[in-house]
This record gives C-alpha cells, structure tokens and sequence, in this order.
C-alpha cells in the first residue's frame, strides 16, 4: 500500500498529469465561455464555449462581411456618387454624353460643309460641271487624277464656256450690251462704290446702302451656301440656271439656308459689316459663269 502509495505520488502518473496539465495552459488550448445574463437575476440566458484561435477566425469573418457590404453598398448603390470624391453623377455623365454626340454631330456637319465649299469652288473654276454639287458627296478633284466626264457634258460645258468668252470679248466696256442684261436685278438699292477688279483679286463690285437693308436674289436659284466665312461675313451663294453662281457678302444676317429654292427679288439677307474685309456697311456682290468671275455691271443695271 505505501508502494502505491509512493508511485502514485513519485510514480509514472505524475508526469502524465503534469504534462496534461500544461497542455491545458497553453492559451490556444483554453477554453472560454460566452455568458449572456439577465441584468437583474444574473440568471443565464446564453451560453457559449470558444476557444481564442476561433475568436481570431470570429472577427476575420466579421470584418470580411463588413467589408463585402461597404462595397456592395457604395459600388452598387447612388451612395458612391456622394462618398467617393470627384465620382460624376448620373446627370453629369447623361450631359457628357449629349455634348459628345452632339459635338460628334457638328464635326459631321463641318466635314459635309467643307466637301459641299470644295466642290463649289472646282465648278466655280470650271473643273467640275455645275450638276456635280451635292451636298454631302466629295467629288473634288484629286491631284493625281483628273475629273471625268461623259462626252455629252464635256461638249455642252465646253460650248457654254466657248459662248461665254465670246459674250465677254464682246461686251468689254459695255455695260448692258448683252441679250440677258435685262434679266437680272440688282441685289440692293444702292451705289456702287469699288467697282471689278480682277488685278487685285476684288472680284466684284461693292455696293452701298444703310445698314440693313434688304438684300434680294438677283434671280431664281437654289441656295447652296448660307453660312458665316472669316473674310466674306455672313455670305450667301445662289446657284441660278445655265451654271450662273451670285454671292451675297458681308451682311448682318442670313434669312435663307442652303439647299433653299429662292425666286427673282426674295429677300437672302440684310445689309451689314460682317467679315474681316469689309471695313462699313455695304454689299460685295459677285458674279460668276462656267466657273469664271465676270463683273456684274455687264449682267445687270448697276448704279
């Protein structure tokens, strides 16, 4: 008995019930509870055993869950456009993206625009035939090719243009003297105050009245520009039969647009002193055949 008594006290039991002992001290292997008691009994509603390293997974959890719904709350919802700085709001964007289409819309227009002038100005130096303009179509010459044209329209162009310098040479210093002199109007009321002048690229006469007074079509014709240049102002071009061209510059407002059929007299524009060229009110008024300037004094009886 004192044998036993002795082992169980020196024995091989009490390494065995210290080392259990010291494995249940290691503070990952402690056990916790989680008490929930009522604030006046302290009587026990709730009860849980945890151990520390599920505490760590406990509040790695909760902090993943919490981070999940912020995001999902700011991502996912109109809140981003109020807690992330300098986030554009769905109005912001819906207006970024009219301006962009309509920007979009003008840079079209513009290109039409500038196809439109150019083939305007190859029929007005007689590269193209007056059929040719399109708006919205690009037919200018290339410099490595030539235009083409079907035998018809070459020999009626080249009979027109052969006609016309025939009129011309004719009518040097004449004013009037041709058969359709009496066909055109007078754009405006007024004086003519610089007349043609080829050799210093004035093109036309300029012609003076009061600001704005009415500017009428000199015949009927179809506009094909109404629109604003750096030199000419607020210009219009009228395209009349037989490959005739008039424009209207300078003025303070266009009352026509293009692709506009206008008759003999209609009112195009007002005068004005628009453009970087003009230096008061008046009217340059040009007129061109077969792609060719001619002085309007020779078309149309002019003051």
């Amino acid at each position: 008995m004192v044998f036993h008594w002795l082992s169980s006290i020196f024995g091989t039991e009490m390494p065995e019930k210290d080392a259990t002992n010291k494995k249940a001290n290691q503070p990952e292997k402690r056990r916790y509870r989680l008490i929930l008691q009522e604030e006046g009994s302290f009587a026990e509603q709730w009860a849980m055993k945890v151990q520390p390293r599920q505490l760590k997974w406990l509040l790695a959890f909760s902090v993943a869950t919490i981070a999940l719904i912020t995001y999902g709350l700011v991502a996912l919802t109109p809140l981003k456009e109020a807690v992330i700085p300098g986030y554009l709001t769905t109005e912001s964007r819906e207006i970024q993206a009219r301006a962009l289409r309509a920007a979009d819309s003008l840079t079209n227009v513009l290109e039409t625009q500038g196809r439109y002038i150019s083939n305007l100005r190859a029929i007005m130096s007689g590269d193209l035939p007056p059929q040719s303009v399109k708006l919205g179509v690009d037919i200018t010459p290339s410099a490595n090719s030539a235009p083409s044209f079907s035998p018809q329209n070459t020999g009626s162009l080249d009979g027109l243009r052969n006609r016309v310098e025939e009129e011309d040479a004719f009518a040097i210093g004449k004013p009037g003297s041709l058969d359709n002199s009496g066909l055109w109007l007078p754009p405006v009321e007024g004086k003519v105050s610089s007349g043609w002048n080829p050799d210093v690229g004035h093109w036309g006469i300029d012609l003076v009245a009061p600001e704005n007074s009415p500017v009428r079509a000199v015949g009927p014709g179809t506009v094909v520009f109404a629109g604003f240049t750096s030199g000419g102002g607020h210009t219009v071009m009228v395209q009349h039969p037989e490959n005739r061209v008039s424009v209207y510059m300078h003025n303070s407002r266009v009352e026509v647009k293009s692709g506009d059929l206008v008759e003999q007299g209609e009112l195009l524009a007002f005068i004005g002193n628009s453009g970087d060229h003009s230096s008061g009110p008046h009217l340059h008024f040009e007129w061109w055949e077969s792609g060719r300037a001619i002085d309007p004094q020779l078309r149309m009886s002019l003051e």
